[in-house]
């Protein structure tokens, strides 16, 4: 089940819209799912459009990494590269010029 709201008391009056072109399969299937729901189809799409907009989200907002790349990712941290000497030379040029009030 959907678990569809049917009175959802945060969204008001619907007054926004959003067009979409389909074919006939694609209609039927809209249908066919809001009727075996006993729901309009506009509720039926806004609730499947609303989970899977926050599914996207939510798998966008984190990286999980496999085993082997979390310990490639901790070995990393561990031993971190050693400075090049462009690296070397922006720190003596950084300590020439900040002072440090210890």
């Amino acid at each position: 089940m959907l678990d569809l709201p049917m009175n959802d008391p945060d969204e008001g009056k619907q007054t926004r819209t959003t067009q979409i072109r389909h074919g006939d399969s694609l209609g039927d299937l809209i249908a066919r799912a809001a009727a075996s729901l006993g729901v309009d189809k506009s509720v039926f799409l806004r609730t499947a459009i609303a989970r899977e907009a926050s599914r996207v989200l939510e798998a966008g907002s984190r990286h999980v990494l496999t085993p082997e790349d979390a310990a490639r990712f901790a070995a990393a941290l561990d031993t971190p590269p050693a400075p090049t000497p462009r690296a070397r030379a922006a720190a003596k040029a950084y300590r020439r010029r900040v002072v440090h009030a210890d």
